[in-house]
């Protein structure tokens, strides 16, 4: 047992990142809410697309603030480290995205009091394409090497979605429909857990599909998320240095918050729903169960009741012996293209996702 490590991620600790969210844009929601400025902000929000408008928007005082004061990066940031984890994304991009609808998104819904916050949301599972799109538009943006950069849209998509949470968490917590035993709603903890599933579980996917990587490029790219968490407004204690320390948060998380629930399982099934509705005919029937339970064991699929593999998992080792050959082949060549991100480039170019706050909330009287 690593027993420093066990410390830093103590039920103590965690209990108190439980009940924490994140002053700096609870501030901004408080104030607009509180002063009936949300439907303007709406319109400003379509117009803030690239950091430099960020300076130059017209913005309540607060609002300009709080974009201008956080539009910085961290003072360990360290600029050669996320210009490598951009480069890794370009090079492994394509199966990057595919492990977050088979990987990441799932996880998550497995840690049963989070994922409260998602059902009671509605649209969620509702409209996974529109999540889903929503995803990995916001991926390229923070993962495009110019991100934080005048002409990227890292340091707004993040800030953005960042004031979407705080918009949430307003809500949520005035609503009778939340358990305080949850904790807050888009908390602390919650929002360390979601960064690592987007930084480390990816790097753990990669592996588990036999895809090769660079480990310094590895670690570049979760010191790339490690800032871009940071912008997010985790708490520098919630954001792993290092792989070892990322699978200690990962192990407490687990320990702490996965169960099966019905929000897991109603997330989940929306999830396999909206793939096999838009992959037909590309895939044989049940493959896409078995490739998202070979992803997330057992363990995790049970409780999300993700359907039992059938013979399509015969599949999946040949599968991972071309993800093998695809790697070799990337590292010599460079290529980065293929289906996904052809198809998020095109969908966001005729429909770009513009991240607007919800001014309405209204949760479901029931989460079938």
């Amino acid at each position: 047992m690593n027993r420093s490590l066990h410390h830093q991620y103590s039920d103590t600790i965690l209990d108190t990142m439980r009940q924490t969210g994140d002053p700096a844009a609870d501030k901004v929601v408080e104030y607009l809410f509180k002063n009936r400025e949300t439907a303007a902000l709406n319109t400003i929000f379509r117009e803030l697309i690239y950091n430099r408008s960020l300076h130059t928007a017209s913005l309540p005082g607060p609002v300009k603030a709080y974009f201008e004061e956080e539009a910085q990066l961290p003072v360990w940031a360290q600029p050669s480290q996320m210009k490598m984890g951009a480069q890794f994304f370009q090079k492994y991009g394509e199966s990057i995205l595919s492990l977050l609808g088979f990987l990441s998104l799932p996880y998550c819904y497995a840690a049963a009091d989070g994922a409260q916050v998602l059902v009671l949301s509605k649209k969620i599972y509702e409209d996974p394409r529109q999540r889903l799109l929503e995803t990995g538009q916001f991926v390229l943006d923070v993962m495009d090497p110019k991100a934080f950069e005048p002409e990227g849209k890292g340091f707004t998509s993040i800030l953005k979605v960042r004031l979407m949470h705080a918009t949430v968490r307003y809500h949520l917590s005035k609503s009778d429909r939340w358990n305080p035993d949850w904790g807050l709603p888009v908390n602390q903890e919650d929002m360390g857990g979601t960064n690592g599933s987007f930084s480390w579980l990816s790097l753990r996917g990669l592996r588990k599909a036999d895809i090769l990587f660079d480990k310094r490029l590895g670690d570049a790219y979760l010191h790339l998320w490690n800032v871009i968490g940071h912008l997010m407004g985790v708490r520098k204690e919630l954001l792993p240095e290092n792989g070892k320390a990322a699978f200690w948060l990962d192990k407490r998380i687990k320990e702490r918050h996965f169960r099966k629930s019905e929000a897991g399982v109603v997330l989940t099934q929306s999830l396999l729903r909206f793939f096999r509705e838009n992959t037909e005919n590309r895939f044989p029937e049940g493959f896409i169960e078995s490739y998202m339970r070979y992803l997330l064991g057992d363990d995790v699929a049970d409780m999300l009741e993700v359907p039992p593999s059938n013979w399509t998992r015969a599949l999946i080792s040949p599968l991972k012996w071309s993800n093998l050959w695809q790697s070799v082949r990337q590292s010599r060549s460079g290529d980065t293209k293929g289906y996904i991100l052809e198809e998020l480039h095109r969908e966001h170019s005729q429909n770009p996702v513009l991240f607007a706050l919800p001014l309405q909330f209204k949760p479901p009287t029931t989460a079938k």
